[in-house]
Parts: structure tokens; sequence; C-alpha cells
């Protein structure tokens, strides 16, 4: 049986404070929360996502996008969630077409959950489901050039950094220069 056979996994976490973090499939009660984190000035500045994002979009996220990953059997998409159930960001977790054994990963921290380690938790997670559950030999974090507060998320949760890849991503029309580290089995040891 391949993982894709099953629902998508709630997966769970701690946080260096010793929080409880779920990760779990969006749901709709997530709508008004995606709005304000997608919405925030910093998420705007370093994230893909456009401007004007609304409850229509928040609820494409919901019930298309993030389950469409696993769906595809392509990767995975989780809410973060806090020990009171409520959303504090999202990551995914995307397989390279092109690339077996290598995803991406993404992630969003909503701004009132910023700097209390829910996101370093929920990075090492996905990171190690995806290469204990799915096989992956490889996973790739990326953030522009400037991204201080997520490299040192990736930091922390254990990926190595590599280098600055030149032009390598289109970022609001324009191409930037971006910031590339990695995770891999042998560093689950």
């Amino acid at each position: 049986m391949k993982p894709f056979d099953a629902p998508q996994p709630t997966l769970t976490a701690q946080t260096p404070g010793g929080e409880k973090v779920t990760l779990r499939v969006p749901a709709l009660r997530d709508a008004a929360a995606l709005v304000v984190a997608c919405s925030d000035p910093e998420s705007l500045r370093w994230t893909t996502i456009k401007p004007g994002y609304d409850h229509e979009r928040a609820l494409g996220f919901i019930n298309d996008y993030a389950p469409g990953w696993w769906q595809r059997e392509q990767g995975g998409c989780w809410v973060i969630a806090d020990a009171e159930d409520a959303y504090a960001g999202q990551i995914d977790l995307r397989f390279l077409d092109g690339h077996p054994g290598v995803a991406d990963i993404g992630f969003l921290t909503a701004p009132h959950a910023r700097g209390r380690g829910y996101m370093t938790a929920a990075l090492r997670t996905v990171a190690e489901f995806g290469i204990t559950e799915l096989g992956l030999k490889r996973v790739e974090w990326k953030a522009n050039v400037g991204n201080i507060g997520s490299r040192l998320v990736a930091e922390r949760a254990g990926f190595t950094f590599e280098g600055t890849l030149r032009n390598a991503l289109v970022h609001h029309g324009e191409h930037i220069d971006t910031w590339i580290a990695s995770l891999i089995p042998g560093d689950l040891s």
C-alpha cells in the first residue's frame, strides 16, 4: 500500500518550548485566518501570494489547492494549528517534476504565531515525514535572499544552507536571487 492510498495524515510536532502543534488538512474554519495571514504585508513581501487575497481565494485553497497535492500524489499541504486547533500557518511539500525523490517545501506563518517555534517544529516534522514515509532523498527549502526569518526557521529545523541561486525565482514578475538549503536522510540521524 502506498502512502497516497490513504487520506493525508495528520502529523504532530512539539515546539522547542514544549507547545503541541498539529499539522492537519485545512478546514473551512481556517478561512478567516488564511485571509489575515495572506494579506499581511510581510507575507506579501516574501511569498508569491498576490495582493487582494480574499475569502474566495481562501476557500479555493481549502477546497482545491491543499487537497489537490495529496490527491495527485505530488505532495501534501497542511495547516499548522496551535494547541487550541487555531490556524497558525501552513506548509506545503511539493514533489519536483523531473526530479524523482526531491521535493520543495514552502511555508507561511500567521502574524500572531511568529516567533513561537511553530514553524520550526512543523518544518522538521513535514521534512522527516517526506523522507521516512514518502521516500524522499532530498527536501529543498528556498527563500528570497534577505528573508532572514525563513532562513532561521530552516536552519533551526536542521536544513543545511547551500548557497544562493542567481535569478532563480520569479517574485511578483521579477527574477530574484534565492537562498537554498536542504535536508537529506543522513541529516536525520
